[in-house]
């Protein structure tokens, strides 16, 4: 046994070992041992020690009557009968303030517990726990003295509180849908999350697994203004309340008790929901003037006047579907359908931070830039955030769709080759094909209407022996072909004798191996002729989440592995949503901004070559049996051509020298002579021989006020 006296001799003079103070840990743990408080959440937050607001605009305690319709929700969200909330409406209805804010509050002073708040992205959680949890706990001093203060007791995304209430602020990865288990799980703004959490499932049901262990306490909510698009256009709703299929948020809302917001009419006493449908106004000369003559009919035609929104609001009512859907009850009735998930959904004319006028005028203004650009992102943007209401794509729902049968009995008759009168600039679109360039031209007139003046194929090499077939991906010098298509005027419709050269050329630079090389040379040595403010590269990409068309450095120089300064920009095309707005002007029945015309010369082939394609919830996909769709291509590359030439933002009464009338324009020549036609193709399979696109240019005579358009001159040209 070591001796224990000379053991000491060696060790340090040591104070006795503090314990920790008998009431302090009392006090500490008293919080666990107190029974939770029975009230529902908008209880809470309207009762004594409830929840109070401090802001710029309002410093007060909350009350249920701002959005009266939110209690009912919120109030289910402590209930042990169902495991799951679900809620959709559009923005400004308070959703995220009493379904997410409030049942924290709520949970740190009544019912302590393992919660977990899920936002859309790492950065949107940040923001959450600084914009909305902060100023939560800053305004609440019976909520800020329950937070701890030890380590890892106070982090952006993960905060704790006395009586075991663990809060975690975080974004949808599966690693924070793993292994723990949580009492409550919060969903906000559910349907900007991703449809599949790395592999694992969507955030719904990883959520409800998560709540599982704790059996009858356990709850998931989500909320959510809808953002998904409606899957099927020939949808009718089978019950009462249905929603249409398009998943996300209103997926949920079908699973689930299918509650809806009923009105009372002030004059006749019929409920009603009031909907976006129910909202009327006059046409004025502008959307704002418009929106003002904004009011509500019921059912049975009573004038409704959004002065009576707030008293509405509060004598509503939700009622949800019955188990066979063909009637309606209120919540807490035996008939309600059988659902372990209660789920409601409202629309925009109820939201209480916004008003009918709002709704109205942002509607007309999206619609208006809708008609004259052909652009629907706003317009999709204010139905489902300000309507709370999915979005169906237009191109859906205008006209007869892209069918090649209506197009040519569209089809208009004038001659190829020519430039209609109202034309104002000429683009053309090159698209890379394994064995010939693909070409068409289109003429521009004012508000963008527009016309298809050429279509044709170019297939043989301008250079070596014989008659050797084009290959872009093998032989750069092959795209000398090309430079013709700078020089080649077309005659303008009764202008006696006028022609315009084209304003731009825009070359698809993707395709086989080698095409993306030649054509970054091909681009560099048009820029060396003068020619770099009239010829663009392209790139397309798919998705609807993309901008329509960007003019920027590509994003991996060809060769390297990391981005690096390069001299090159390229049009980088959101195929999706210009195949869109194509769609949407082909389907145009009648003249005017952003109309689509096409000549009765085009082939059979090249109708239905705008036709290859079909729309669906995730994009433009193929449509089966192979079809060619070079001639929807080159729409594409037009429209996202006019967009980086800021065609869309031109003021016709005073639009730049370029886009002047032909008078003015120095783009428009008078030829000595006109070069010869390429005529389109009658056949699928024929092609133009390339001799007729490379004979010898018109020599123009510009006049000496206009500014000088240069023109190509290589060594093909001088052979």
């Amino acid at each position: 046994m070591p001796d224990t006296e000379a053991w000491r001799r060696f060790l340090p003079d040591l104070p006795p070992p503090q314990f920790c103070d008998p009431v302090e840990l009392v006090l500490d743990t008293l919080p666990s041992l107190r029974p939770q408080r029975r009230i529902t959440v908008p209880e809470w937050a309207e009762g004594p020690g409830g929840r109070k607001l401090s802001s710029k605009t309002f410093d007060g305690k909350w009350s249920n009557d701002f959005a009266p319709y939110m209690t009912e929700p919120a109030s289910t969200i402590t209930s042990r009968k169902y495991s799951g909330v679900v809620f959709c409406g559009p923005a400004r209805t308070a959703k995220s303030e009493a379904l997410i804010v409030n049942a924290i509050g709520h949970g740190i002073v009544c019912r302590p517990r393992e919660t977990l708040v899920v936002c859309q992205t790492q950065d949107s959680a940040k923001q959450f726990s600084e914009r909305k949890l902060g100023p939560l706990l800053r305004a609440n001093p019976t909520l800020r003295e329950r937070q701890l203060t030890g380590r890892g007791a106070d982090n952006i995304h993960e905060k704790r509180f006395a009586g075991g209430m663990d809060l975690q602020i975080r974004w949808p990865v599966i690693g924070y849908f793993s292994q723990n288990e949580y009492q409550t799980v919060l969903l906000t703004d559910y349907d900007r999350f991703p449809d599949d959490i790395d592999g694992e499932g969507d955030a719904w049901f990883l959520a409800r697994k998560r709540t599982q262990h704790a059996g009858s306490l356990g709850i998931a909510v989500a909320e959510s203004s809808p953002g998904r698009l409606v899957e099927r256009d020939d949808w009718e709703p089978s019950t009462l309340h249905e929603a249409p299929p398009c998943g996300g948020i209103l997926g949920l809302f079908n699973e689930g008790t299918r509650g809806k917001f009923y009105w009372r009419c002030p004059h006749c006493g019929e409920w009603f929901q009031p909907l976006m449908d129910t909202l009327q106004w006059e046409t004025r000369s502008s959307p704002n003037e418009s929106a003002r003559t904004v009011f509500m009919a019921c059912p049975s035609g009573c004038v409704i006047g959004p002065d009576h929104k707030p008293a509405l609001n509060k004598g509503g009512k939700w009622l949800h579907e019955t188990s066979d859907g063909q009637d309606v009850c209120e919540f807490g009735d035996t008939a309600i359908r059988d659902s372990d998930t209660a789920s409601w959904w409202c629309e925009g004319p109820i939201a209480a931070m916004q008003s009918w006028h709002q709704i109205v005028a942002r509607y007309l203004e999206a619609r208006a830039e809708f008609e004259s650009r052909g652009d629907e992102t706003k317009l999709k943007a204010t139905v489902n955030l300000d309507q709370g209401r999915p979005h169906v794509p237009m191109i859906r729902v205008v006209g007869d769709g892209l069918v090649a049968e209506t197009l040519r009995q569209q089809a208009e008759r004038y001659p190829m080759g020519v430039a209609p009168a109202a034309t104002r600039f000429i683009t053309v679109q090159i698209d890379v094909n394994g064995a010939y360039f693909s070409v068409s031209v289109e003429a521009w007139g004012p508000e963008l209407e527009h016309w298809l003046i050429d279509r044709f194929d170019i297939t043989l090499a301008p250079t070596g022996e014989g008659k050797r077939a084009i290959d872009p991906g093998r032989f750069a010098e092959d795209w000398d072909a090309l430079l013709p298509l700078f020089d080649r005027a077309f005659p303008i419709a009764g202008s006696d004798g006028l022609a315009m050269l084209p304003r731009a050329l825009i070359v698809d630079s993707a395709g086989a191996p080698g095409v993306t090389g030649n054509a970054y040379k091909f681009y560099r040595a048009v820029r060396k002729l003068g020619l770099g403010n009239r010829f663009y590269l392209s790139k397309g990409r798919g998705g609807l989440d993309r901008q329509r068309a960007v003019y920027a450095a590509p994003e991996k120089v060809l060769g390297t592995r990391q981005k690096r300064r390069t001299d090159l920009r390229i049009v980088q095309l959101g195929t999706d949503l210009l195949k869109d707005e194509v769609g949407l002007a082909l389907t145009r029945r009648h003249p005017g901004p952003n109309a689509y015309h096409l000549p009765e010369g085009l082939s059979t082939a090249q109708f239905e070559e705008f036709c290859a394609e079909v729309r669906t919830e995730k994009g433009w996909e193929k449509r089966k049996g192979g079809l060619r769709n070079e001639t929807l291509d080159l729409a594409v590359q037009a429209r996202g051509l006019v967009i980086v030439l800021k065609a869309e933002k031109i003021n016709w009464a005073r639009p730049p020298a370029w886009a002047a009338p032909p008078q003015n324009n120095p783009y428009v020549v008078r030829p000595e002579f006109t070069a010869p036609q390429i005529v389109a193709e009658t056949d699928a399979s024929a092609v133009s021989e390339p001799e007729a696109a490379q004979q010898p240019v018109a020599k123009s005579q510009t006049a000496p006020r206009r500014p000088k358009v240069r023109v190509a001159r290589s060594s093909f040209l001088s052979r």
